[in-house]
């Protein structure tokens, strides 16, 4: 799980000396050609880091590719960028690309691996009136402890708590930990039980996993989390932003919403880039049951706020602009003032594959593009 680490977050400014302005050149190929691609780690939802002639290069892809297949492209543009058509893909993952195009979309990703096998298997357990293993129960309980509710308040500490239990902090906990000396092992016990991603390695490890419906599901959330934890850690050094996906509980299951947070981009040193005048810009994405897939982005500057609504029909349109002026009331009682509200419709299938995790990428500084 924790092979290969250090390739997942390499970004195209660390795979070679080559600049943007240098993509055909990244890679010696010639339009027309056909290489041999092997995949070394995927990137959900939309990139990958691919091996090509001794080289490790880091694709934009709408297909999902599996660690280890073979792929075999067709060189389409060198330059201003490579772009690569994909043709084969050979074990050790799907035979033929239809099969890779099914079930690949984002959504949730990783803890609907954990929604999706805990759920059930719960039930499954309580049901028949079996004994529900320890581990099992605190990570549901965690699970649905870190999650945002239905009818549910927000509150103000609601980010902290998700990172804290969520797994995003997990080795941050241990570094603590290992600093301040390990005095007996309740303390490492107390660490584990409140994080989901300590939970998942200890059932891993113990392998209380087995008796899961689909233990992969388990791998698959810590090796996701993992993914998503350190291409946060490029995000913010090089942007300064930051990406998490929250759980929400429905009466019927599981939604998810997609929260980015732009600190503005730092110059060594940490002072705030030219262009940047101390504003925080937040992006939220969530699909509600009733207004559909909705995009919000919001910018603030001191107590002054601005925010837009993407809907994904004009009713619901016009439902968000007659409740401005309640919003305006709400921000108000808590010290801001909203100096705009805008809010436009765009066509449902654009809408609803929104992934706010690409602002992490920046797709002008990549080497290849992968398309089908």
């Amino acid at each position: 799980m924790f092979g290969d680490i250090d390739h997942i977050l390499i970004s195209s400014a660390r795979v070679g000396v080559h600049n943007k302005t240098d993509h055909g050149k990244a890679i010696p190929v010639n339009k027309g050609e056909i290489v041999e691609g092997r995949i070394i780690r995927p990137i959900p939802p939309h990139h990958a880091l691919i091996q090509i002639k001794g080289r490790q290069l880091l694709a934009r892809t709408s297909v999902p590719l599996n660690p280890g297949n073979i792929a075999f492209f067709k060189v389409e543009q060198c330059s201003p960028q490579c772009i690569l058509k994909l043709l084969e893909v050979r074990p050790g993952g799907q035979a033929a690309v239809e099969g890779l195009l099914k079930g690949g979309a984002f959504s949730g990703f990783p803890f609907k691996f954990l929604t999706d096998v805990l759920g059930p298997q719960m039930a499954s357990l309580e049901k028949s009136g079996e004994d529900v293993p320890h581990v099992l129960r605190q990570m549901w309980g965690l699970l649905r402890g870190i999650s945002l509710g239905s009818h549910e308040v927000v509150r103000p500490e609601l980010l902290r708590s998700f990172v804290d239990g969520s797994g995003m902090s997990w080795e941050h906990k241990l570094s603590l930990l290992a600093l301040s000396g390990l005095q007996s092992s309740d303390q490492a016990k107390a660490i584990i039980d409140q994080d989901l991603k300590g939970l998942a390695l200890k059932l891993l490890a113990g392998g209380g996993a087995q008796g899961l419906s689909n233990e992969e599901a388990i791998i698959r959330f810590a090796d996701g989390l993992e993914q998503i934890q350190l291409l946060n850690v490029s995000g913010l050094e090089e942007k300064g932003r930051l990406f998490f996906v929250i759980p929400m509980q429905w009466h019927d299951g599981f939604a998810f919403a997609q929260l980015l947070i732009d600190l503005g981009k730092r110059q060594a040193g940490g002072a705030k880039g030219k262009d940047e005048d101390g504003v925080l810009k937040l992006s939220l994405f969530l699909e509600m049951s009733y207004l559909g897939p909705v995009r919000v982005d919001a910018s603030v500057f001191k107590r002054q706020i601005r925010v837009s609504f993407l809907v994904s029909n004009r009713e619901i349109e016009g439902l968000i602009r007659y409740c401005a002026p309640r919003l305006k009331e709400q921000l108000e009682r808590h010290g801001f003032s909203l100096e705009q509200v805008t809010c436009r419709s765009e066509e449902h299938s654009n809408l609803v594959n929104t992934c706010l995790l690409d602002a992490l990428i920046d797709s002008d500084e990549h080497y290849i593009n992968v398309v089908v």
